[in-house]
């Protein structure tokens, strides 16, 4: 046991001597590092309650992204979530009007249902580009940039 707690020690403060600025990680790498923080943090959140996704993009919009590599994966990771959150709230939106007991749905509802399924389908189409900017930030982090 007291080998583990060792163990756990050293990586811990291994893994805060990555994260120390002035340790050999350059302003861009620490920006980089944040700015994949933030989009894990994101991708990893459970989907409800939707306003706490609504604050973690909030996050990722405001992180720094100086390089070229840190700005395409913020600026597409934040529209692909973008697209999705929105599509969601459209959705909400939707759901509410139909299980309102005066029957307020009407064609508004359907033109959010339709609005919501177009976001949803080009979220899909900007999550591989997300990915993709994410790869080459991490890539770019390894380098050095």
């Amino acid at each position: 046991m007291a080998l583990a707690k060792r163990i756990a020690a050293v990586l811990a403060a291994v893994a805060m001597a990555q994260a120390a600025p002035g340790c050999g990680r350059s302003a861009e790498q620490q920006e980089a590092d944040a700015l994949l923080h933030a989009i894990d943090v994101l991708r990893d959140a459970p989907s409800e309650p939707r306003e706490a996704r609504e604050a973690l993009l909030a996050e990722l919009e405001r992180q720094p992204a100086s390089t070229p590599p840190a700005a395409s994966a913020k600026d597409t990771c934040a529209r692909a979530y973008r697209l999705l959150l929105d599509a969601t709230a459209a959705e909400a939106r939707v759901r509410a009007l139909l299980e309102a007991p005066d029957g307020a749905a009407g064609p508004g509802a359907l033109a959010d249902l339709a609005a919501a399924d177009a976001k949803v389908k080009e979220s899909a189409e900007v999550m591989p580009r997300c990915a993709e900017a994410l790869a080459i930030l991490r890539r770019s982090g390894r380098r050095g940039m």
